[in-house]
């Protein structure tokens, strides 16, 4: 059975490393699942805090509150803009990986 690249790029779009079980890379596609479950985890973790963290500072704020209204904001973007550069990637390698039958 021919695996095909647009299949493994598609597969990867819907879960990422699904693309790479099913082009044949078991362990390279298991790898990238569980790092995208610890990120979406990382991201549902600080979205509490954010919320935690009142949107709403006076203009005269401690520096302590004002380091816990920007950090997790911050944190939150950046994780945010590496699981998607991350999701890309997988899409990308699950397209690229050769063919294995």
């Amino acid at each position: 059975m021919k695996k095909k690249q647009f299949i493994g790029g598609i597969l990867s779009l819907i879960v990422p490393g699904l693309g790479q079980i099913y082009r044949g890379e078991s362990n390279k596609g298991a790898a990238i699942l569980a790092a995208a479950i610890i990120i979406g985890n990382l991201n549902i973790i600080i979205l509490p805090l954010i919320a935690i963290a009142k949107p709403g500072l006076p203009a005269g704020s401690s520096e302590v509150a004002l380091w816990a209204y920007w950090i997790p904001r911050i944190v939150h973007d950046v994780v945010s803009f590496w699981s998607i550069i991350f999701w890309i990637w997988a899409i990308a390698d699950a397209f690229s990986l050769p063919k294995k039958t």
